[in-house]
């Protein structure tokens, strides 16, 4: 069975759908605690990352960032997903991720420096570069769940799989080069 983590900071239809389609499908989902909580709401069964890694900490800021889920990102060959298997770790093999609006944040007149802070995220963009790097179905933007949906209504034929990845890859990777990009430059307007 094949696991997805849904990580969104946007709590909407476009996620309701995707766990949908997902489960659908036979996949298992795992979400970070708002996620989960808002699929599990919807009727859609979620589990929550917690009970791998432990408890949200720190206000919130750290949810998803443990060895646990970077592992199930990370594991590339036969030996890692042994190692991974002994270790209790699941195997994690498509993220999604709508990251916090750090860029309308910025665009806000009145947004302080404080707001901006709260507003950037770690955690979402860590998980988009691992998974792109660990060759996993990254998918960080809401308009790629059609494309999804055709793959896996077509059979999620495994001779589409490298190109259909490398697409999501490189629109993960650009999407979080913009929002680093964004932060850089506001934080170099403030020198």
């Amino acid at each position: 069975m094949k696991t997805a983590l849904l990580a969104s900071y946007s709590k909407d239809e476009d996620l309701k759908r995707l766990g949908k389609l997902l489960i659908e499908n036979g996949w298992t989902l795992l979400g970070s605690a708002g996620t989960a909580k808002f699929l599990m709401d919807n009727t859609v069964p979620c589990r929550d990352v917690a009970g791998i890694v432990g408890p949200p900490i720190l206000g919130h800021r750290v949810v998803t960032l443990a060895r646990e889920v970077y592992a199930g990102l990370l594991s590339a060959t036969e030996d890692d997903d042994k190692e991974i298997r002994q270790l209790g770790i699941a195997r994690i093999d498509l993220v999604y991720v709508t990251l916090y609006p750090l860029e309308a944040t910025i665009a806000d007149p009145a947004s302080t420096q404080e707001d901006v802070i709260e507003k950037t995220d770690i955690g979402g963009p860590t998980l988009l570069r691992a998974a792109a790097k660990g060759r996993r179905l990254t998918l960080s933007s809401p308009d790629q769940i059609d494309m999804l949906e055709s793959w896996i209504k077509a059979g999620s034929p495994e001779s589409e799989r490298e190109a259909f990845v490398t697409h999501l890859a490189a629109a993960a990777e650009r999407r979080v080069a913009d929002y680093v990009a964004a932060s850089a430059s506001y934080w170099e307007s403030k020198r």
